[in-house]
């Protein structure tokens, strides 16, 4: 059994850097600076911080929390981590700036050219499609971008084109198709490009099969399994998948799974070619031809011989009063 006190009077001081108040308090909302140091307040009960929380006791609800987040991140105040998110100690972090090894010169060096390259790409993203006037809080977001999806410049600028041209440039949309593309294995606009065609091929070969299935409708994500695997895994084309379709058709609401089905069938036979499935569905006396061989007369007397019906007669027949 566990036995704990609470203290009706909260007479503790929750220490905030000096480095916090001359670096960053001028460039944060109140609303940042409300939720950093309600964190260092719980760091220091040594409690569990989470954002329900954090919404309740300060009276914001969960998108101004998650924002002021991604802002805390982006000044340095915060990183997030695989175990959560992390709080930086500034100190250390100031300490740790003063002193720099001579075997860090090399990577400085390479951080400073990325970070140039940044810079020039958030420039163009802002003069682009922003017509060269940007928020703090997009200039939050592109860095978190970054860092979230270690995506090339390239590849962000494209980013924003593919949503502009959307007209869906909006938050929620950008880092929706940011996660999309990162769960896709992009990072280079080399990869990108194969990403978006077979992202195109994908949609176009699920639109036929929800009308050719007369669905009316979307595939769900469960059915888009099916098919991603024909595709990427069989890599099969919507010839053969369109004659797994018609085979579907002798059964009442054919679902995904069933046709799923026959199309696995005849990869495992290693068909890759409607042609080759065709061909192996013929009869073998029909693929099988006897040879040919030459007709004589007498063959042809023969047949014809063989050929002639004969006439039967029974006992009441008149034919015997004719003789």
């Amino acid at each position: 059994m566990k036995f704990i006190q609470k203290n009706k009077l909260e007479l503790g001081d929750t220490l905030v850097p000096d480095l916090f108040i001359i670096n960053n308090i001028k460039s944060l909302s109140g609303t940042d600076i409300k939720v950093y140091l309600y964190i260092l307040y719980l760091l220091k009960k040594g409690a569990d911080v989470d954002s329900d929380m954090i919404m309740k006791e300060l009276e914001l609800t969960n998108e101004e929390v998650k924002t002021s987040v991604e802002v805390l991140q982006a000044e340095g105040l915060l990183q997030k981590t695989t175990r959560g998110v992390l709080v930086i100690d500034l100190k250390e972090k100031e300490i740790n700036k003063s002193y720099t090894p001579k075997f860090d010169n090399r990577q400085k060096k390479y951080e400073n050219v990325i970070d140039e390259k940044r810079k020039a790409a958030v420039d163009a993203i802002c003069e682009s499609f922003f017509n060269g006037v940007m928020t703090f809080n997009w200039s939050t977001d592109i860095g978190n971008l970054f860092n979230m999806y270690s995506f090339s410049e390239e590849v962000m600028i494209a980013l924003f084109q593919y949503c502009k041209e959307r007209k869906a440039l909006n938050r929620k949309y950008v880092f929706a198709v940011a996660e999309t593309w990162y769960n896709g294995g992009v990072r280079t606009f080399e990869e990108l490009e194969s990403f978006l065609d077979n992202y195109d091929k994908f949609n176009k070969i699920k639109q036929k099969i929800s009308r050719s299935l007369n669905l009316g409708r979307n595939l769900s994500k469960y059915e888009e399994v099916y098919v991603k695997k024909w595709i990427e895994e069989y890599n099969y084309d919507f010839d053969i998948i369109e004659e797994g379709l018609k085979r579907s058709t002798s059964t009442t609401n054919p679902s995904i799974k069933y046709i799923d089905a026959i199309i696995t069938s005849w990869y495992k036979k290693g068909f890759n070619t409607v042609d080759e499935i065709l061909e192996s569905e013929k009869p073998k006396s029909t693929a099988e031809k006897k040879p040919e061989t030459r007709k004589t007369a007498s063959d042809s007397k023969k047949k014809s011989f063989q050929s002639y019906s004969q006439r039967e007669y029974d006992s009441s027949d008149d034919f015997y009063d004719d003789i």
